[in-house]
């Protein structure tokens, strides 16, 4: 079935509605497979949380790393929705660690798993945390699962696997990073962009990427993707940095508070703290290493952060790698309609405003 189209934004739409299918064909298998009650209950869960929003971007990066060496066919949707799961799995986990009770304006995994099965223990939390962690577990094994099962040769398939563990290791590591990054003292502009490629770029860009290449069978130019990845990773996080500081709550689904709240250290408070006078500097470590920022603070971070040319150097880096990222496309000698759909994503992702 053919549907791409010479407008991006028409072919990208049309793309994630065959995600969209497939993610829904699994989960039908899922719930059919099971006879039992409690596990069917814990699999619509993660079916709708899955389900229930975003924008479905990485399995589209895969979509379109197969589609530079390859012709488009119905394997390569059913393999795509592997990287989406392993997308629920990061960030149910993920909201486990930040205590974040959002997700794309709905409640966390482990707020629902609270309300579903311990709505009146004391312990209903920290129970329903434990089970999210158990949940986020169950979705990595789909990932594979999914993966595994698409019509590939299984020559393929391995190595697409690989890369998929590899990158849910990378993450691991980033996510690590991540974590100890509000203590440190010395955490500067490299070590974030370190972080940035460990925990965003890798899972966001250049893992999907790279699978969907090493599907196609022709990856002899596996490096300029990984690279043009790499950098609209960075790219893409700075973007997403931005939107935590200074996006509509509304629009976002997370509050604006809860990067200051998670003591994140992200380019605009490393870069704000540097240029500016030591007490504004001081300031934005003490709320960073407190949390519980309060509204006035929280204005006072936010101008700052314009004040003190943060955030412009935040922009103005994030605009370079996005042209960085360009010249990497470029070199890559594939179909050119995949090239100028990845082209028409680049800009999208640093005009987004969610």
């Amino acid at each position: 079935m053919q549907i791409e189209t010479e407008d991006p934004h028409e072919t990208i739409n049309n793309y994630k509605l065959r995600i969209d299918e497939r993610i829904s064909r699994f989960f039908d298998r899922k719930e059919a497979e099971t006879k039992d009650d409690l596990s069917r209950r814990v699999i619509r869960m993660i079916r709708e949380y899955t389900e229930g929003g975003g924008k479905r971007l990485r399995p589209i990066f895969l979509v379109l790393g197969y589609r530079l060496f390859a012709d488009e066919n119905n394997a390569i949707f059913d393999a795509s929705i592997s990287i989406e799961l392993a997308q629920s799995y990061l960030l149910i986990h993920d909201d486990v660690i930040d205590d974040s009770d959002l997700r794309r304006g709905k409640p966390s995994m482990h707020i629902r798993l609270w309300r579903s099965f311990f709505p009146e223990s004391e312990k209903g939390k920290k129970m329903g945390e434990g089970l999210a962690i158990v949940a986020g577990d169950l979705a990595e094994t789909y990932a594979h699962e999914s993966l595994i099962n698409s019509d590939f040769d299984p020559s393929l398939l391995l190595l697409a696997d690989m890369e998929l563990t590899k990158t849910i290791e990378m993450t691991g590591y980033g996510q690590f990073l991540d974590v100890v990054s509000g203590t440190l003292n010395d955490f500067r502009e490299n070590d974030l962009i370190r972080l940035h490629l460990w925990k965003t770029a890798r899972y966001t860009l250049e893992g999907p990427l790279a699978m969907g290449a090493l599907l196609s069978g022709r990856h002899d130019q596996i490096m300029d993707l990984r690279l043009f990845g790499r950098t609209l990773g960075i790219a893409f996080q700075l973007k997403d940095d931005i939107l935590g500081l200074f996006g509509d709550e509304a629009t976002t689904g997370k509050s604006i508070y809860s990067d200051v709240n998670e003591g994140k250290r992200t380019l605009l408070m490393i870069k704000a703290m540097e240029f500016s006078d030591r007490q504004d500097a001081e300031f934005i470590d003490r709320i960073l290493r407190r949390g519980n920022v309060t509204q006035e603070e929280f204005e006072r971070i936010r101008n700052i952060v314009m004040k003190s040319g943060s955030y412009d150097y935040s922009v103005k880096l994030m605009d370079s790698l996005v042209a960085k990222s360009k010249e990497y496309l470029n070199r890559i000698r594939g179909n050119s309609c995949a090239k100028t759909y990845l082209s028409w994503l680049s800009d999208y992702l640093v005009a987004r405003d969610h």
